[in-house]
């Protein structure tokens, strides 16, 4: 929906919220169904449907395909857990807490990049499996029955919404985790797919104990309010987290209790309907100037599961067994997948760089590895970067574990692609957004401060850090400047709308930089070469290295319709620009910039 509607058809994002609502929404449509056709034929109409939508999504390359395939897979779902729900409270206690093992397990393998936007025949042999399990899976469940709960028993149903989104957001996120502990993305996925093992058997043995839901709740709600916060206090909560989530899910969903699915399917498609509300509350406010922030958002979500967690738990009625026996070594099973990844990440040689002179510079914003199609093909990106030749990579929009791109660490999947030993990345709007720095040089002084807002939604961020080639130091920046203020006077002058923000933002980065020599400056500056906020950078001392050795107009954006340069490489005097150019590729919606610099 966001990369593709809004970014590359440019529907307004007011607009994609009933969009993105609507698959939701109609899953409720299998419940109904069964009625008049059985419990049983709904159940495995929901999956055989989602079976095949998931498999086209695979194999297709056009993202009108991926969309409609998606939407039609995740009603599908949707539709599914209220007729699973019928077969035992065990399904979805357990079902829901295996499926997290093993996808985390499975996109762990892959360095968090999830086999959709993985081409090739194996990815898809491995979607084409799953789906045929799930279908066996459907056929051989037995008599499934029209079991639920009342409208009164059946309320905590809807809290499945902050169960997942919590889970999707941080618990289960290589990039949160890899961030904030200090781990590689390997071993997060490594460490996730272990707790997530050890969930299964805490809640197979632990949850009759119901005195251990008070402290479970006391735990994620804890990891979700230091999320952003101190490293080692959430490195230390996020351990207990995942089973103390497992537990806290295990009281919240009660037995089936009646011999329809009305109340059910009711909760269940209003607590994944509200689940996406909780993906766009968190993401709107980084478009759109909203009273709250996405860190409300996160907090209220967790109180959310705190209250319907200590509903349930005020009440007495006493529940079945959790989870299946044996679900546990299922998990277990999967939590090795992530170790293969490890491997190959430890016995990989990084790529040295030549420290002579010149050094070959790149600034490059991602766009999230989303192409001008709106479709993520991390490999296009990789290659820009390598066939560039580049041995220091300013960065910007660099995603390391979004819900919006499937928590994909792509800042940990660019490093190892493309064999770069050194590293920094600051996280602006979250620690999973941001800018970074790729080298073949050591590193070293990493700084990072925020820019300010001036009202503006989107956190934006100064990263610097030096660099040391051969014997000498250079400070590298990298930034990314607001893109918009206000849509109705951007459209008419650009410029007036972005120098207040910009003025303030290019002040911050001044006052950081402190005449440092010698210094590169590189991002999107959002800014055009005539503007006043460029003639600031050029009159404190900045030398724009187009305007020294490039060639014709340079623009970098649109990729699909290139009118203006808004990407730079800036050197300080001390240095000269030897050769300048941009790459043109639709892999982002901005062309790269790279200059030979010499000094």
């Amino acid at each position: 929906i966001t990369w593709y509607l809004r970014d590359t058809l440019l529907i307004g994002t007011y607009t994609l919220i009933p969009i993105a609502l609507g698959p939701f929404v109609a899953g409720a449509i299998f419940p109904v169904l069964s009625r008049w056709i059985g419990a049983r034929r709904a159940l495995f109409g929901a999956v055989s449907l989602l079976a095949l939508a998931r498999v086209v999504n695979q194999v297709s390359a056009s993202p009108q395909v991926d969309f409609w395939t998606a939407a039609i897979a995740t009603l599908a779902f949707v539709g599914c857990l209220p007729l699973l729900f019928g077969l035992g409270r065990e399904t979805l206690v357990g079902g829901v807490l295996v499926g997290l093992a093993l996808d985390s397990a499975i996109k762990g393998l892959s360095l968090s990049l999830d086999l959709s936007y993985q081409p090739g025949l194996l990815p898809l042999l491995v979607v084409v499996t799953m789906a045929g399990a799930t279908l066996y899976l459907a056929m051989s469940a037995g008599p499934v029955e029209r079991r639920g709960v009342g409208w009164g028993s059946g309320v905590s149903l809807v809290a499945i919404a902050p169960f997942l989104f919590l889970q999707l957001l941080l618990f289960q996120n290589q990039g949160w985790t890899s961030q904030m502990t200090g781990m590689s993305s390997a071993g997060s996925a490594v460490r996730i797919a272990l707790l997530n093992a050890a969930t299964l058997v805490v809640v197979g043995r632990f949850y009759p104990k119901r005195w251990l839901v008070w402290p479970s709740i006391a735990v994620v709600a804890g990891a979700v309010f230091v999320a952003e916060g101190n490293s080692l206090t959430y490195n230390i909560l996020s351990l207990f987290a995942i089973p103390a989530a497992g537990l806290v899910w295990a009281q919240i969903v009660p037995d089936p209790d009646r011999q329809r699915v009305d109340a059910s399917g009711f909760y269940l498609t209003t607590g994944m309907t509200v689940f996406v509300i909780s993906g766009l509350a968190y993401y709107l406010p980084l478009d759109l100037s909203l009273p709250f922030d996405s860190a409300d958002v996160r907090v209220a979500f967790a109180v959310l599961l705190v209250l319907f967690t200590a509903g349930s738990a005020l009440r007495s009625t006493p529940r079945s067994a959790p989870s299946g026996d044996g679900a546990w070594l299922l998990a277990a099973g999967a939590a090795f997948l992530p170790l293969f990844a490890l491997v190959v990440v430890t016995l990989s040689q990084p790529v040295k760089g030549d420290p002579g002179d010149p050094v070959r510079y790149m600034t490059y914003n991602l766009h999230s590895a989303f192409n001008t199609s709106g479709s993520m093909d991390v490999e296009a990106i990789a290659r820009v970067i390598e066939d560039s030749g580049a041995t220091v990579v300013g960065l910007q929009e660099v995603d390391r574990g979004r819900l919006l791109s499937a928590n994909t660490d792509l800042l940990f999947l660019l490093q190892n692609r493309l064999g770069f030993e050194h590293v920094a990345f600051f996280g602006t709007t979250d620690p999973t957004w941001g800018n970074a720095i790729l080298s073949r040089f050591p590193l070293s002084e990493v700084e990072t401060r925020y820019l300010p807002l001036v009202g503006t939604p989107l956190r934006r961020g100064y990263l610097g850090a030096t660099v040391h080639v051969g014997d000498r130091e250079i400070l590298v920046i990298s930034i990314h400047l607001q893109h918009i203020n206000d849509p109705d006077v951007h459209d008419q002058d650009p410029e007036g709308d972005l120098y207040p923000v910009h003025h303030q933002q290019i002040a911050t980065i001044l006052d950081t930089w402190n005449g440092r020599e010698p210094a590169i400056l590189v991002g999107d500056f959002n800014a055009r070469p005539t503007w006043a906020q460029i003639e600031e950078l050029v009159n404190a001392g900045w030398v724009d290295s187009w305007g020294e050795a490039g060639s014709g107009d340079g623009f970098t954006s649109n990729a699909a319709d290139p009118q203006y340069r808004i990407d730079y490489v800036f050197h300080t005097p001390d240095l000269t620009a030897v050769d300048v150019g941009v790459i043109p590729s639709l892999a982002s919606d901005h062309f790269a910039v790279v200059a030979d610099i010499s000094g």
